[in-house]
């Protein structure tokens, strides 16, 4: 019994020494089945190499189609600063998620479609979209009709129902069209102010015809106070004459009284003679009568004259008030041309002054500025979008995709470990060879 436990003993032991140096692995023997399939290695490693050159070179080129975007102004708050219509990260998702596919499918790509990645900077403030496509001005083009897409106001509105973007465009738009209506009737404004400018020039001209007018009324009426004084002096000529036809008519009367007087007294003188004067007092009787017809005669005359006198001096008082008249008229009309006319002069100029001020400063000025309000609000609509381009769409210089150095290398390294596998397994194939036949 002993003897068998001790055998059994031993027989274990060298057992777990065999075990032992068999787990132990020997580098040595591990290369030299490598070494001596070096050739397979290196022909395998080349061929698969060399399908792989092959596979690149006939691969259609992609070149990256890429756009830097960040989120788009939809409103504005009350100091004018913009508000985002999406923050970056829901913009990323956007851009890479299914609106894409819609796109893709509208523009009829079909199964070309590309696939859209999207990636955000450090910052989170911007989007970066990118693609590849065979065709770098294709591709281009295909990233441009996207983002056209995204920003387009109709996209997603079905029947009365709008888009956020297109009622902020509609708003806009009517803002718009309230400032050019605003434009137009300062353009109204102005015509105004241009005919009444217009107007007043010609009630300036209309003064200077009156000041004409007036002067011309003055020489007038100078004419007609010359005329006066002549006529005046005319009837003071006349006075004398009939004043001087007046006294002679008075001097005669006075001798005529006095041969009356003295006929009478000689008549007297003759009656109280004797009878045989009668003849000659027959002949005083008739002289003294036919003194006192001459007489009343010359007592009619005289006091036609008289009137005739008070006729002219009549008419002379009347010349005298009417030259005074004409007098007052002329300093009357020499006043208001040189104190009224002036001063209508004055205030007309005045207020065409004003109106070309209205007109040449502040009807530009408004239109400037609503002008200008046009402006931005146009700015603004451009502005206003679902997405706003940093950088437009660009295409790499070179195809980035396939990777040819990359995939070759990888190629070779996969070949080498490859053939390594192989040459294993074929070395294993040929060891043992006739145990597993």
């Amino acid at each position: 019994m002993a003897d068998d436990t001790s055998f059994s003993n031993k027989e274990n032991e060298s057992e777990h020494f065999a075990y032992t140096a068999e787990d132990e692995i020997d580098l040595v023997e591990l290369i030299r089945p490598l070494w001596r399939q070096r050739i397979f290695i290196a022909g395998f490693t080349f061929i698969v190499g060399v399908l792989a050159v092959v596979l690149v070179l006939i691969a259609t080129p992609r070149y990256r189609i890429y756009v830097r975007l960040k989120p788009g102004v939809s409103r504005w708050d009350s100091n004018e600063n913009p508000i985002p219509y999406l923050k970056a990260a829901d913009l990323k998702g956007l851009i890479a998620g299914g609106a894409f596919d819609i796109y893709a499918a509208d523009a009829g790509l079909g199964d070309k479609a590309p696939k859209m990645k999207a990636f955000g900077d450090r910052r989170g403030e911007q989007v970066t979209a990118y693609f590849f496509w065979p065709d770098p001005k294709e591709g281009k083009k295909i990233m441009g009709g996207y983002i056209d897409f995204l920003n387009d106001p109709d996209r997603g509105a079905t029947g009365k129902s709008f888009s956020g973007l297109r009622l902020q465009r509609l708003s806009l738009e009517k803002k718009i069209n309230e400032f050019q209506e605003n434009i137009k009737a300062v353009n109204v404004q102005k015509r105004k102010v241009e005919l009444n400018i217009k107007q007043k020039k010609e009630e300036l001209k209309l003064v200077d015809l009156q000041k004409d007018r007036l002067g011309r009324e003055i020489e007038r009426v100078n004419a007609d106070a010359r005329m006066a004084k002549r006529r005046i002096a005319f009837l003071g000529e006349q006075i004398a004459v009939v004043e001087k036809t007046q006294a002679g008519y008075e001097e005669s009367r006075r001798e005529i009284d006095e041969n009356t007087t003295r006929i009478i007294t000689l008549r007297d003188r003759l009656l109280q003679a004797p009878p045989d004067n009668s003849l000659q007092l027959l002949l005083l009787a008739n002289t003294i009568q036919e003194n006192i017809a001459y007489l009343n005669t010359i007592e009619q005359k005289i006091e036609a004259v008289r009137k005739e006198v008070i006729s002219y001096r009549t008419a002379k008082a009347e010349l005298i008030r009417e030259k005074e008249k004409y007098r007052l008229a002329i300093a009357d009309l020499r006043d208001k041309i040189k104190l009224e006319i002036p001063k209508q002069k004055t205030d007309i100029q005045k207020k065409i002054n004003e109106l070309e001020l209205t007109l040449n400063d502040e009807i530009p000025s408004k239109i400037v500025l609503l002008n200008q309000k046009i402006s931005n609000l146009h700015d603004k609509m451009k502005v206003i979008s679902l997405v706003e381009v940093v950088e437009s769409p660009h295409a790499s210089i070179k195809p980035e995709k396939p990777k040819k150095r990359k995939i070759v290398a990888l190629a070779g390294i996969m070949g080498l470990f490859l053939a390594i596998i192989l040459a294993y397994l074929r070395h294993f194939w040929v060891v043992n060879r006739e145990k597993l036949t």
